[in-house]
């Protein structure tokens, strides 16, 4: 996870040796990426930075593999969707986004 810092992982769905939760200050120095490496979570965005950033350096790093975004309510989420895998096609990433409710319910995949 990427520049997510509230994010925690559930219990019993990934040992702590398998993820790695990092700020966004660190992104530029974390590397190299590690081998096997088969899934990214990012924000779609948030102060400093937005999802579009962090797939242009996953993409440079030669990561090939998936990235989930997680987002706000969108009042049109397939727009953005589109989008973001038009982006990410061109850094040979696949793309999911998810969105998360205010009351941090667990998100829910979105489907196109």
């Amino acid at each position: 996870m990427i520049g997510i810092p509230a994010a925690t992982f559930a219990q019993g769905s990934i040992r702590p040796e398998e993820a790695a939760s990092i700020t966004y200050d660190a992104w530029p120095d974390y590397g190299p990426l590690p081998e096997g490496l088969e899934l990214v979570v990012a924000p779609l965005f948030c102060n400093d930075f937005d999802a579009l950033e962090i797939m242009e350096g996953l993409g440079a790093r030669g990561y090939r593999g998936l990235m989930r975004v997680v987002t706000p309510k969108l009042p049109n989420q397939q727009v953005v969707l589109r989008e973001l895998r038009a982006h990410a096609v061109r850094q040979g990433i696949t793309l999911e986004m998810i969105e998360e409710d205010e009351r941090h319910h667990p998100a829910r995949p979105a489907v196109e």
